[in-house]
């Protein structure tokens, strides 16, 4: 039975090879369509284009960064692999075939969501048909990493506009408990009039929850860290699964004490030093932003905590009369 180790490359490296060239010309190399932009690149340029890593905003450039996490997992992984028996199996075939007809399809209907399902897929059948099943499963949660290389710019519309809605009205019953008198106009967060004194609605904050501070956007790089903190640092799979899926209300949170700090930061220092334009924010707005991630992290650190902590009952603790001796 033969095992994957150094010892053994001069026996699979051909075809190896011949698998990372064919994945690294469909993603590298051919021209993809972009079903959202009418442009035609490569896969990878595609990731760069739709991050743009250039303009775009801290949070939405954490695709760049998997390819290298994804290097590094496989690299943690490499005592286990040597020690793995090589089974091949037929299967992996089977995928490398869907994968080849997945791509085609994408290309053909020009959606490069299916060249990123493909990609996937086919990095799945190379792995099952090489080795098999053993080494899959002990590459399986770097292989389902991968998946947040892709970039998902329609799960931005799909989810926004919704999020922005439950954003402004969790914001709009909060602020009246920490005595800020709030009135909510469908995604917009306004300061109520006051008739007695001539001052007109919105003139001590207007808050409008754009898209950023939706929590679409921290909500997949806090889906990303918290699949890679659960997989690195918590024994169990059942503690791994409510670390990740404790992403979605914590970047509800963390978003609810951004919005909260936009509008004390407004009632406080005015509109122009808490908010800016547009077109340029102010440095106040642009550090509530990481307040996202401050408040998001620091709960899901604390639920780690709790999770991996061994509590002692009472019972088995020991009595007094064997303390004092």
């Amino acid at each position: 039975m033969e095992r994957l180790s150094p010892n053994h490359l001069h026996r699979w490296w051909i075809p190896l090879a011949s698998g990372m060239f064919f994945l690294l010309v469909i993603t590298f190399v051919i021209p993809y369509s972009a079903s959202l932009y009418g442009v035609k690149k490569p896969l990878a340029t595609l990731i760069l284009a739709f991050t743009d890593v250039v303009d775009a905003p801290l949070d939405s450039t954490y695709c760049i960064f998997v390819p290298f996490i994804f290097a590094w997992l496989v690299y943690l992984k490499r005592k286990d692999l040597e020690q793995t028996p090589i089974r091949e199996s037929r299967v992996g075939l089977g995928l490398i075939i869907l994968g080849v007809l997945v791509y085609w399809f994408g290309l053909r209907a020009e959606n490069q969501y299916f060249g990123y399902a493909a990609v996937q897929i086919l990095l799945a059948g190379v792995i099952l048909w090489f080795w098999g099943w053993a080494v899959f499963r002990i590459l399986l949660f770097p292989w389902a990493f991968l998946i947040f290389v892709w970039p998902l710019p329609f799960m931005e519309a799909l989810i926004a506009f919704p999020l922005r809605m439950v954003m402004s009205t969790m914001a709009s019953h909060l602020l009246p408990i920490i005595g800020v008198p709030c009135i909510q106009n469908g995604t917009a967060l306004l300061s109520p009039p006051d008739v007695l004194h001539g001052v007109p609605i919105g003139a001590r904050f207007q808050i409008d929850i754009a898209d950023p501070c939706s929590g679409m956007h921290s909500l997949i790089a806090l889906l990303m860290f918290s699949a890679l903190f659960g997989y690195l640092f918590l024994p169990r799979l059942w503690q791994q699964w409510i670390i990740f899926l404790s992403a979605f209300p914590l970047a509800i949170l963390g978003n609810l004490a951004r919005v909260i700090m936009l509008v004390l930061g407004s009632i406080w220092f005015g509109s122009a030093f808490a908010i800016g334009t547009t077109e340029h924010p102010s440095w106040y707005h642009e550090g509530c932003g990481y307040l996202v991630y401050a408040v998001a992290l620091g709960v899901e650190f604390a639920l780690a905590s709790l999770l991996t902590r061994k509590w002692t009952r009472p019972a088995d603790l020991p009595d007094a009369e064997h303390v004092a001796a």
